[in-house]
């Protein structure tokens, strides 16, 4: 099945799953102020289970202000944001954070070996089921890292590993929703299409509803199947992937020629 049918099959489900459930994500005249200055102006948005999204723009947006609201790293200054039908507001924040992981455009890495960073929640939170190193090794497999020896120092690890031990710290959580703020920003571009390749094989393979912040046109068209595209903080055009050669807002057509 090539990527085209592959998009076009899941869009086709995605569709029936529209009228038979609630979307996971529904946004209504959304806005967010930063000390009296409108970031996001209006934003309405509905988002399906199993998505792979890119938010897609210039510098300043808003694609980084807009992906922190899907797991309330803040929160929005107007407007309605649900999340699985309920409002975001409304729901314990530690759950909906495991559902909901993120990875950063820095990876976190805290002091300690690869098992300690891997591990780091479980010295906060007793879990039910306390992770063994089996778990560990698999998910580090999931990343391409299982190789990797987990007593090792992990700030000595290259900036692609850290970034592939922070997502594989997320994934320990069995996320159902993976955010990603320009997480390949820092790195070349092989090794940036190395990873977002893996993220998009987990998406397959974990049915994970990927929402990705990119600045990056030819990363997204080789990855995404849907793209939001945001100018000075509202949506100015939104549509599978293939908008990306068929822009229709002037915004759009001058942002691609502009990264050409």
């Amino acid at each position: 099945m090539t990527d085209c049918h592959f998009y076009i099959f899941k869009l086709i489900l995605a569709v029936v799953s529209a009228v038979e459930t609630n979307y996971l994500y529904q946004l209504n005249q959304l806005s967010r102020d930063i000390e009296g200055v409108q970031i996001l102006k209006g934003i309405s948005l509905k988002i399906l289970s199993g998505e792979f999204l890119a938010l897609l723009g210039p510098s300043g947006s808003g694609k980084t202000s807009l992906l922190r609201l899907f797991n309330s790293l803040d929160s929005p200054t107007a407007g309605i944001l649900d999340y699985r039908g309920k409002s975001i507001e409304d729901w314990d924040i530690r759950l909906l954070r495991q559902q909901v992981g993120m990875v950063f455009q820095e990876p976190v890495v805290v002091a300690g070996s690869v098992h300690e960073n891997l591990t780091i929640c479980q010295r906060w939170e007793k879990p039910i089921k306390p992770l063994s190193d089996l778990d560990l090794l698999a998910t580090l497999d999931k990343v391409g890292l299982k190789s990797i020896d987990m007593h090792m120092d992990a700030r000595s690890l290259s900036g692609g590993e850290k970034q592939r031990l922070a997502l594989a710290r997320v994934l320990l959580n069995q996320p159902q929703v993976l955010l990603l703020d320009e997480p390949t920003a820092s790195l070349d571009h092989t090794l940036a299409h190395r990873i977002i390749r893996r993220v998009a094989e987990l998406h397959r393979e974990m049915n994970l509803t990927c929402i990705m912040v990119s600045h990056d046109p030819t990363l997204v068209r080789r990855f995404a199947e849907r793209v939001v595209f945001l100018h000075e903080g509202q949506i100015a055009e939104d549509g599978p992937v293939t908008i990306l050669d068929r822009p229709t807002s002037a915004q759009l057509q001058a942002y691609l020629a502009e990264e050409r």
